[in-house]
């Protein structure tokens, strides 16, 4: 089978399912952003039925500007219109992909005669209107049906829908699209690339984190994700030369963080950049605890995916987040960490718990890594994408061989 992966972001996961599907013996092209500064998974070259393409565009990304944005991301959609052009693929599937980049490609998709797989990252029309909310620009609920009314569309538009959560169903189903093309596979982190490692790592002692205990915080931090939560842990523990909170991290909710760090005692806060994908298991081993938050408003359109590789690292969580996001469910579920209301009363009270108990600690880095082990295995997770897109392609009229949908790729990640 003939595939093409767009994922804007560059996330480790939907490269690991290309790398699997190509190690299967299906034929993939697979795109990312390249000027896009989130943490970007392995963007090496990968087997030899895969290719890797970095996009860029002819101008700086801002990301959250507000006349700049759109441009970018129609730029966007017309390099990744071209690549689908010529690759001709089987299938498309998307993910993290701006919305007028989205229609772009969905169209292109159309033109090539291929199938379309929207994959259902986040509700990005109830994400931009939360924004603009938050950044007190004037009528946001204009622009915010502006793009529900286009991402329905593109959503009923598509052969099939994959959701990384069962609540984004509700949405789907007030905006009317067939729930028979709706399936849910929730995303993963790959457990052969985050590993488990001792907690004095050379990272930590490149970084002078030796001889405190460290709530660390990695990936990227925008509004959505309650900056303020971290700068409150931050203060609250200022006074304990021993404690300390690291913030890996850019975005947004960063660049408002390091505004703020001269309101606390020096040193109390440690900043800085996202590093080398190489080394996230490093940063990560090298938390006491690991921090994940997310605004009570962003429970039913975003899920903190980055909870996911903190389970793989085999660390306890600290997740402050809505109580019926996906993430707060996975935790629980799993017994890997404490998980409250993202509130500054709650967190406080949940960190001075898990700094104070060792043996909880050791029980949820324990259980964390369990369930990643049990859950996170590509081969299952590849076939139920096989099966969403044998759905797709029929919807369409094209006939893929069943050979072209088989997943069988033994060794792989050895």
């Amino acid at each position: 089978m003939r595939i093409l992966v767009n994922d804007f972001a560059g996330h480790p996961f939907p490269l690991q399912l290309s790398r699997y599907l190509a190690h299967c013996g299906h034929t993939l092209l697979h795109i990312y952003f390249a000027d896009n500064n989130t943490p970007k998974g392995r963007i090496d070259s990968g087997p030899d039925l895969l290719e890797i393409e970095a996009v860029h565009i002819a101008q700086t990304f801002q990301k959250h500007s507000l006349c700049f944005r759109r441009g970018a991301d129609l730029k966007y959609g017309w390099a990744v219109r071209k690549s689908v052009l010529s690759y001709r693929p089987d299938l498309v599937i998307s993910a993290n992909t701006p919305l007028d980049a989205q229609q772009i490609l969905l169209h292109a998709t159309r033109e090539a005669g291929g199938a379309f797989v929207y994959w259902l990252q986040d509700i990005l029309s109830q994400g931009i209107e939360f924004v603009l909310r938050r950044r007190r620009v004037p009528l946001p609920h204009l622009l915010g049906t502006f793009y529900r009314r286009l991402e329905r569309r593109l959503l009923q538009q598509s052969d099939a829908i994959v959701c990384i959560a069962p609540s984004f169903r509700a949405t789907l189903a007030q905006w009317r699209v067939e729930p028979n093309k709706t399936f849910v596979v929730p995303n993963w982190a790959p457990t052969d690339e985050v590993r488990p490692l001792p907690r004095n790592t050379a990272w930590a002692e490149e970084h002078r984190l030796d001889g405190r205990f460290r709530f660390l915080y990695s990936g990227t931090l925008g509004m959505k994700h309650k900056p303020e939560l971290l700068l409150a842990l931050a203060r609250h523990f200022e006074s304990h030369r021993d404690v300390l909170t690291v913030v890996v991290a850019e975005g947004a909710g960063a660049d408002w963080l390091r505004s703020q760090q001269q309101r606390i005692r020096p040193g109390a806060l440690r900043m800085l950049p996202f590093q080398p994908y190489d080394r996230l298991a490093e940063v990560l081993a090298s938390g006491d605890v690991l921090v994940s938050l997310l605004d009570e408003a962003c429970g039913a359109f975003a899920v903190p995916s980055k909870t996911l590789a903190y389970l793989c690292a085999g660390r306890p969580l600290l997740l402050a987040c809505p109580e019926n996001n996906l993430a707060a469910e996975i935790v629980r579920s799993a017994g890997a960490g404490e998980v409250v209301n993202p509130t500054v009363a709650d967190l406080l009270a949940a960190a001075e718990r898990l700094r104070k108990d060792d043996q909880a600690r050791e029980l949820y880095s324990k259980r964390a890594r369990s369930y990643a082990e049990r859950t996170f295995a590509i081969e299952s997770i590849a076939q139920k994408f096989l099966e969403v897109f044998e759905f797709a392609c029929k919807s369409t009229g094209r006939i893929v061989p069943a050979r072209g949908l088989r997943a069988a790729a033994a060794g792989f990640g050895r």
